[in-house]
């Protein structure tokens, strides 16, 4: 299609050029006049050279300006339109699971960090008034279950990083609008604290516990200093000069924008995508700081080459296991919905003037693509997520994967 359009209008403005050519020869008399290489230009000799000097030159950013005026007038409308419908079947296929949530949809059993992933999705899609009971039943599943050094992992029984900054960015919210909950908050400032406590310079590892260097992991480390964030460690007095500077410390590890999973691995998309969005949350003066090693509109152009073009849609980390109390406990690979890390990082740097107009439009694109070819309906009304580059588990859907899709729609809303 694109390359009829420009057909096309090659061979409108040719016919133009030559039909005002002989209507108005003393006009244009200069024109005849004017010669390449010896010759005139709208010679019928020189047509050739021409119509290659306008399907080079002219036609390629004509046919650029008509595909965003298009896309802008309807497309961009339509994709909105299907973004928002999908993003409430989304939600009411989530909230129609059992025990908010286990990690499949048809799970009996509570799975923490699946719960704060749904809790986390409903609070930012803009829907909590019409669910607030389910959000209050849901949050209080992970109250009862809070230790004192943070929430616990179903899976290996003992509080985690991830788990425990997931929760703490909730209570932050919760602090800003509460839903009544929570009665007291000391436990989960004691906690915060206990995060903090317990960073390293090179992070945090997969537990509360002070991780050594190789258990350090670039996504704990941002779901830490992320819930940190949230829960004012910048603006406290004894911490903020620390905090600001284990921030800068962790960006100064990036590779011209992009991250791993670890500092010694390949560029990642999520790990990228995440990072960017932790810089956009920055208050200005430090993002500035922060500028002098890292380049937003390169992470910002990594995360569109691996998401639009690539077709990037989930990464799989591999997690060592660690020590603890004694006993090794093993961590199974933990799978990234790189998609809608993608969808926000994208949203937020086009936001900040890091991602072109045109870019933006094609990631429109590649998300209608996603939403038609990789959602599936159980049932009226609802969708869930199903990537086409995860494998299905036997027990159905994965609940995480429709959680971080609907955040990552409403950065597109």
């Amino acid at each position: 299609m694109y390359n009829i359009v420009r057909l096309l209008i090659t061979a409108l403005l040719t016919a133009v050029l030559f039909l005002i050519a002989r209507l108005y020869p003393a006009q244009t008399g200069s024109l005849l006049s004017l010669r390449i290489f010896g010759i005139p230009v709208l010679n019928i000799w020189s047509i050739a050279a021409l119509v290659i000097l306008i399907w080079l030159l002219i036609a390629p950013p004509v046919c650029r300006f008509l595909r965003r005026v298009r896309f802008r007038l309807s497309a961009r409308r339509q994709i909105r339109r299907q973004i928002r419908s999908r993003q409430h079947a989304l939600l009411n296929w989530l909230m129609s699971r059992p025990a908010h949530w286990g990690i499949t949809g048809t799970a009996s059993d509570p799975q923490y960090a699946n719960t704060c992933e749904g809790l986390l999705a409903l609070r930012g899609s803009g829907y909590m008034d019409k669910k607030r009971e389910s959000y209050r039943t849901a949050l209080q599943t992970l109250t009862e279950a809070v230790m004192p050094t943070g929430l616990p992992s179903r899976t290996v029984n003992r509080p985690t990083v991830i788990n425990t900054s997931m929760l703490l960015c909730l209570i932050a919210e919760e602090k800003k609008n509460s839903t009544g909950v929570i009665e007291s908050w000391e436990l989960y400032d004691d906690i915060a604290a206990n995060l903090w406590f317990l960073h390293t310079e090179n992070g945090w590892g997969p537990l509360i516990l002070r991780a050594e260097k190789k258990e350090c992991r670039l996504v704990n480390t941002w779901w830490a200093l992320r819930a940190l964030l949230h829960y004012g460690y910048l603006d406290r007095e004894e911490e903020k000069d620390a905090f600001r500077q284990l921030i800068i410390g962790t960006f100064e590890k990036n590779r011209e924008g992009t991250f791993g999973f670890s500092a010694s691995d390949s560029p990642r998309l999520t790990v990228t995508a995440m990072y960017l969005l932790l810089y956009y949350e920055l208050p200005r003066a430090l993002r500035q700081q922060i500028r002098k090693d890292y380049d937003p509109r390169s992470a910002a152009e990594y995360i569109f080459e691996r998401f639009v073009r690539e077709k990037c849609q989930v990464e799989v980390e591999s997690i060592d296991g660690t020590f603890a109390g004694g006993s090794y406990i093993a961590h199974t690979p933990w799978k990234h919905i790189a998609s809608a890390y993608a969808m926000r990082a994208l949203a937020a740097a086009r936001k900040n003037g890091d991602c072109s107009a045109s870019h933006l439009n094609d990631v429109y694109r590649r998300t209608s693509e996603i939403l038609t070819k990789d959602l599936r309906s159980p049932g009226s009304g609802e969708c869930c997520y199903v990537p086409a580059d995860v494998e299905t588990s036997r027990t159905g859907p994965y609940t995480f994967a429709a959680a971080h899709l609907i955040l990552g729609l409403q950065a597109l809303l």
